[in-house]
């Protein structure tokens, strides 16, 4: 049986061969903006530009809070820039749901790390792929698709998650359409009809951007 040194191994040998099916080969070696200029590149970078410890020092969730996540990307880690990648920690509580969501541009790689995990996506043709995982097990999520993560079990779990692209994006449904300020009829529409009452109810527990 496979250790679990040589299981995260294969996680992020998986990781690089993701890389290579998202954004753009990099043209230089790497590129580290500078805090002047976003577009252009750091003359000397030093070793430590390519160390970040975000995940590391990520806090542990608190309750109420059933889970929380910490994504590396470039946004936060700007060694990631060119590099076609980004990682995410998730930690879940008993009970703890990941939402609904999807990333517009990457395909998520999750390798659960402790804990039981249920996750699942639904396709283009509606049918949900589901499945629970146990320590070591390694799923795909792919690109664009709705997906969540929920811990069924009797403990915490955590969850580690690579993504194809230094951007992933995340886009949540409930926010998406309840938050946004679509009209009403739209929503409704949308979702089969849904009465009024309902709608507003719904509506109240998203605020909507100004």
């Amino acid at each position: 049986m496979a250790s679990s040194f040589q299981v995260l191994l294969m996680f992020f040998a998986l990781t690089v061969i993701l890389s290579n099916s998202a954004d753009p080969d990099p043209l230089q070696d790497y590129c580290l903006p500078t805090q002047a200029q976003q577009h252009q590149c750091k003359s000397s970078p030093s070793p430590s530009d390519f160390v970040s410890r975000v995940l590391g020092n990520a806090p542990n969730f608190q309750p109420p809070q059933t889970w929380n996540a910490s994504l590396l990307s470039s946004a936060n880690f700007p060694a990631l820039n060119t590099m076609g990648l980004s990682i995410a920690r998730a930690h879940l509580g008993v009970g703890g749901t990941v939402p609904l969501h999807y990333h517009p541009r990457a395909s998520e790689l999750i390798y659960i790390a402790e804990g039981e995990v249920e996750a699942g996506f639904v396709d283009s043709n509606n049918v949900l792929f589901a499945q629970t995982l146990q320590p070591g097990d390694v799923m795909i999520l792919p690109k664009g698709m709705l997906h969540y993560q929920y811990n069924p079990g009797s403990s915490r779990a955590t969850v580690l998650a690579s993504f194809d692209s230094q951007s992933p994006g995340i886009v949540l449904p409930g926010p998406g359409v309840f938050g946004s300020g679509i009209r009403d009829e739209v929503i409704a529409s949308s979702l089969g009809g849904l009465d009024h009452a309902t709608l507003e109810a719904v509506k109240a527990k998203f605020k909507p951007r100004s």
